[in-house]
């Protein structure tokens, strides 16, 4: 077989291929072994690990110049052997793992023109030792995931590589697509509008580009198939017990097998998003439930807290007092039948009031075109077929007065957080990782190591700014825009909802300013409106949707005027969010500076401080108190860490759900979703 045919990719799934069902996720330790387990993860969170990898990076920059005297056949011939050498040893490559790395660089060179920087190269062994690569904006993930994605392909298992989005999903695998074909790996992405044929072809290459939210939802539909007695071991079995036609025919399975897989931003996925559940699901009747939901939508209106009930803000919980229970008794008999007990429908009036005071427009979610879709509160995105449980979608959908869906019933789910905890070989990389390394350790054993800047940062962040309103707070950031737009320096303002985004909108449109607007409701150019943020003078309003994907690159003369600025105009519930939009500036040690506004008023202050210490801080901030800025800096901190814990106890709580479905249950994965 001569270079080119060795190096020619593989693509397909087989016809009854059936792949191996996952293992179990392994059980949390508890006591003294909980103990051991948080010690050994701490210890390597401080251990040696980043100067290893720095060394060894060293090592593979130092090998590339041996591959870039070859010419194309000679090349070819050691992309082969090398090749070989990762799938007889896909850990160490029988010692050649330097020369293989390194090989991998010099193809990028080849294929892309890009020759990776030795902290990719880093980043790439660290995924390759099962890491998770903490790299900041701007320092060339892509290209890293991929480096590391070529040699799990190499190993002969498949590589799924886990981005943010459909859109990221497709342009990622069309960009590297030169790269893996020069190492004779094939690569395809899977979105969401591809069909079960396309994706069955997909799912055959090397390495699959794709969503959590695809990846899962593939996997469950293939469970489901098993589960039914549609695999085609199964099947050949009923045929000859004749329980079934003969020419019956099994639905071929979609995924290939789940083995090794890269998680980009794998903070949003596997920690904000972690106990998400994906459901697979098929509608039911109602049993009345519209109905009832309206009615008890309007005697929730008539509500009066305090009075009829109490608001534990914190938990986001309401507690119906007497006179709500009083209330919604007398009028029990205009409800259907399945909703007159006492406690259907007094968990039909505590929905309502939780919609009423927690889910609100504009910040859970969004009516567009007559339907209620959720929005993602960590990246600001809507998530147009995602709906609540336990009847509160139809609560929402009652109380802005839209049609009231049906309720749906499940036919298989499984949260991120227990499908990734699966995964055979799990790695990832982003840019906050370290305010949750316990968590990645505990859960999912993942240690987190710091990948250094290529190039030094030179982000300026200036004291967080406190203001006893939050009109006053919009007012200094409409003149802190003015003042920064003046000299022709960029402006990128991060909110935290769509409402905050078009307050400040107004506020500018006021004062006769162009601006950009990059909400879930104005989403339409995003690519273009993040790529175009740092241009001389440019004035971009968005919500957390920009705090990852396109990088935002400096226009002529703006590193002269200070580069691009980031104002955090709402602090969020977890510290590495506001990180994630501040790390915007000073890309490949561009110049660049962040300010951070908070008011009294913020929805992190008040729900997390209380009335007392929330009235005291205004005061300082009004009497302009000496050391303000380092109390407010402590508020936000505090705040945020009780945000932090609130959902970490949220997540070890359905993980350790799970764990229990998982002993009280012990089929094999294949047998349940």
């Amino acid at each position: 077989m001569d270079a080119a045919a060795a190096l020619l990719p593989r693509t397909g799934v087989p016809a009854g291929f059936v792949p191996p069902p996952l293992p179990l996720a392994p059980k949390l330790p508890e006591g003294a072994d909980a103990f051991a387990h948080a010690t050994h993860g701490w210890v390597k969170r401080r251990g040696h690990h980043a100067v290893k990898l720095r060394r060894a990076s060293a090592r593979v920059a130092k090998a590339c110049a041996q591959f870039s005297v070859l010419d194309d056949a000679a090349f070819a011939d050691q992309l082969i052997m090398l090749r070989e050498a990762v799938r007889r040893d896909p850990i160490e490559a029988g010692g050649r793992l330097i020369e293989a790395l390194a090989s991998i660089g010099e193809a990028s060179y080849r294929s892309l023109g890009m020759r990776p920087y030795p902290v990719q190269f880093m980043g790439a062994l660290a995924l390759h030792r099962g890491w998770l690569a903490e790299m900041a904006t701007g320092e060339g993930k892509t290209l890293t995931a991929s480096l590391g994605a070529v040699l799990a392909a190499w190993s002969g298992e498949p590589c799924h590589l886990v981005t943010s989005n459909d859109y990221l999903a497709a342009r990622d695998a069309q960009e590297m697509s030169p790269l893996y074909q020069r190492c004779g790996v094939s690569v395809a992405s899977v979105v969401s509008t591809d069909k079960p044929e396309e994706r069955i072809v997909r799912y055959g290459a090397d390495v699959v580009y794709l969503t959590a939210k695809e990846m899962l939802a593939d996997f469950l539909r293939d469970q489901l198939a098993a589960r039914a007695g549609h695999d085609p071991q199964r099947l050949s079995l009923r045929r000859w017990l004749g329980t079934v036609p003969p020419d019956t025919q099994a639905p071929q399975i979609q995924v290939r097998g789940l083995y090794s897989v890269i998680v980009d931003e794998a903070d949003n996925v596997l920690v904000d998003e972690a106990v998400t559940p994906l459901i697979l699901s098929a509608p039911r009747s109602d049993l009345g439930l519209a109905d009832a939901a309206r009615l008890v939508a309007t005697i929730a209106d008539q509500m009066v807290e305090g009075r009829d009930y109490e608001l534990l803000s914190r938990q986001r919980t309401v507690l119906l007092r007497e006179g709500a229970r009083t209330a919604l008794t007398a009028r029990a008999a205009e409800l259907g039948l399945v909703w007159r007990a006492e406690p259907r429908r007094e968990e039909l009036l505590r929905q309502a009031l939780t919609v009423r005071h927690f889910i609100l427009r504009g910040h859970q979610y969004l009516v567009d075109e007559g339907k209620v879709v959720l929005l993602d509160e960590f990246t600001g995105r809507m998530t147009p077929g995602r709906t609540l449980t336990a009847g509160l979608h139809q609560a929402i959908e009652a109380r802005e007065g839209v049609d009231v869906t049906d309720p749906n019933e499940s036919l298989g789910q499984m949260s991120f957080q227990s499908f990734f905890r699966r995964m055979p070989r799990l790695a990832g990389t982003t840019g906050t990782a370290r305010e949750a390394a316990a968590e990645f350790w505990r859960i999912y054993k993942l240690g987190v190591v710091p990948i250094p800047t290529h190039r030094p940062r030179l982000t300026r962040t200036a004291a967080p700014r406190m203001f006893e309103s939050a009109g006053r707070k919009w007012q200094a950031v409409v003149a802190q825009i003015v003042s920064l737009h003046e000299r022709g320096q960029p402006v990128l303002v991060g909110v935290r909802s769509v409402e905050s985004s078009e307050t400040l909108a107004s506020l500018l449109g006021a004062r006769g300013l162009p601006f950009e607007l990059l909400n879930a409701v104005r989403h339409a150019e995003e690519a273009r409106i993040i790529a175009r943020a740092g241009e001389p003078g440019r004035i971009t309003i968005a919500t957390n949707m920009a705090g990852r994907g396109t990088d935002i690159r400096l226009g002529d003369g703006v590193p002269a005027a200070g580069g691009l600025h980031v104002i955090i105009a709402e602090a969020n519930e977890s510290g590495r969010i506001d990180r994630q939009l501040a790390g915007r500036c000073g890309r490949q040690g561009d110049p660049g500076s962040v300010s951070i506004f908070v008011s009294a008023e913020d929805g992190l202050i008040k729900r997390f401080v209380s009335r007392p210490s929330r009235a005291l801080i205004a005061t300082a901030a009004r009497l302009r108190l000496p050391l303000r800025a380092l109390w407010v800096r402590a508020l936000i901190r505090m705040s945020q860490r009780r945000a932090e814990a609130d959902a970490f106890s949220r997540r070890r709580g359905v993980l350790k759900s799970d764990d229990w479905l998982d002993n009280a249950l012990p089929f094999e994965p294949s047998s349940r979703a």
